[in-house]
């Protein structure tokens, strides 16, 4: 497609943007692709999806997810504002930001991931608004980003002036291998905690017990591991006594 030919890096377009490149070897973690439907038409573009399914592979960070479309009518079309409103989103159009399409020309809305330390399930959206039109496009793309050592959950909470009881914090590894702590710490010395080896290299679990819950407080407890990658080399979990939530 004019203004999106790869270079001998394996980017694309005049912008250089990075572009998804997953061995197809990597069964596991590997990446599927699910086209919802037919061809779904907005005005006078036509989609060849409006929703994309990712499942990623640990290591991916940055990719990029396409959705083409063609200009259907006699008309041009103008496309008058596009945006995702996720600082982990950004949205392109092809032709170098080629706004103003004329019947039977094709292109694509691109969006680019910088996923950083998100895991798990995402669902993030691009919104073009055409000239004329009142109802916007929404382009949605779905991600299941791997957790390979999961804390669960995320949050123990005590109430002030109450009783104060050991909570527990369970770890897990999510990954074909195992992944074993090497660190463990909190920013509180109003927790105390214990940690527990339930089965080497695969799950894990802290007990954790406030001094005592006179005064509302909140600390932060970190295990570190090692993990092959840097994204789950560490998890957190938080601790908060904090004033009892109002009975129903």
């Amino acid at each position: 497609m004019a203004g999106w030919e790869p270079d001998y890096n394996g980017r694309t377009g005049r912008a250089q943007i990075e572009v998804m490149n997953i061995p197809k070897q990597k069964r596991f973690v590997g990446l599927s692709l699910l086209l919802m439907g037919p061809s779904v038409l907005f005005g006078e573009l036509v989609f060849e999806t409006d929703e994309i399914s990712l499942t990623l592979p640990p290591n991916k960070d940055r990719l990029s997810v396409e959705f083409p479309f063609k200009v259907g009518g006699e008309l041009p079309v103008t496309i008058k504002e596009y945006q995702a409103a996720c600082s982990c989103l950004s949205a392109e159009i092809s032709g170098n930001g080629k706004l103003t399409w004329n019947p039977g020309e094709s292109g694509v809305v691109r969006g680019n991931f910088k996923l950083g330390t998100i895991k798990g399930a995402i669902e993030k959206k691009i919104v073009i608004t055409l000239e004329g039109e009142p109802n916007p496009i929404v382009l949605t793309a779905k991600l299941e980003i791997p957790d390979l050592f999961s804390i669960d959950p995320p949050t123990l909470f005590w109430d002030l002036d109450g009783k104060g009881k050991t909570q527990i914090f369970k770890i897990r590894v999510n990954h074909e291998t195992d992944i074993m702590v090497t660190d463990i710490s909190c920013t509180n010395e109003q927790f105390k905690y214990d940690l527990e080896v339930v089965k080497p290299g695969r799950e894990y679990q802290v007990a954790v017990t406030p001094v005592h819950v006179a005064e509302r407080a909140f600390g932060l407890l970190r295990v570190k591991n090692d993990c092959e990658f840097k994204k789950y080399s560490s998890v957190q979990g938080f601790m908060v006594v904090r004033v009892p939530k109002p009975s129903d």
